[in-house]
């Protein structure tokens, strides 16, 4: 069986030779997406000096279970399904020594973090702009539950879409829609609270 149309026939071979269990292979395919799991993984968890081993786990996870590697989707998607999983989990485990946000906005109040986002999206920024934008997300992610984190930080900090998301998550993209928006109003709220505590 081919690849997906697009994929290097040179990716397959490695990954069709990884699912006889064929470790060489498979470390290709790790010299090809490390740096890609790492710069996922960095994004979503709150302890940098844990990154790399989270990212070493990532990768044995995704050997044991390359298997299941159908070619319906892009490795790198299916990948990236595997890194998410697997920081998901790492966050829940950590959940109980960080802050809980019990409280929720009340449905229906239009979400002002949401027009602001619109509105920066219409105008350009500058790159120094940019980055205190990006500086500001990263900060109040890292204060997030980690439901919040993981749909905020493919959508914000690595600007996947709706579709993309859901597809990593095994979602639909209406649930999606609904997790980022209330999401972006806990950011929203926190931002406040934050912000007026300094």
């Amino acid at each position: 069986m081919a690849g997906l149309p697009g994929q290097e026939p040179e990716e397959v071979q490695w990954i069709r030779d990884a699912q006889r269990g064929k470790r060489e292979a498979f470390g290709s395919l790790v010299e090809r997406y490390q740096r890609r799991v790492i710069f996922h993984v960095s994004r979503l968890v709150r302890r940098r000096e844990d990154v790399e081993d989270i990212a070493q786990e990532i990768f044995i996870k995704a050997f044991r279970a390359i298997h299941t590697y159908n070619f319906q989707a892009s490795f790198a998607a299916w990948l990236s399904r595997v890194t998410v999983n697997h920081c998901y989990d790492y966050l829940r485990r950590e959940r109980a020594s960080h802050t809980n946000f019990e409280w929720q906005l009340p449905d229906g109040v239009p979400s002002e973090f949401d027009t602001n986002v619109e509105k920066a999206e219409e105008r350009s920024l500058n790159p120094e702009q940019q980055a205190t934008v990006r500086d500001l997300v990263g900060k109040l992610l890292e204060r997030a539950p980690a439901d919040d984190r993981i749909v905020l930080g493919l959508k914000e900090l690595e600007g996947m879409s709706v579709e993309e998301i859901a597809e990593i998550l095994g979602q639909k993209v209406s649930t999606i829609k609904v997790r980022l928006h209330r999401a972006r109003k806990r950011m929203l709220e926190d931002f406040r609270k934050w912000s007026g505590g300094k």
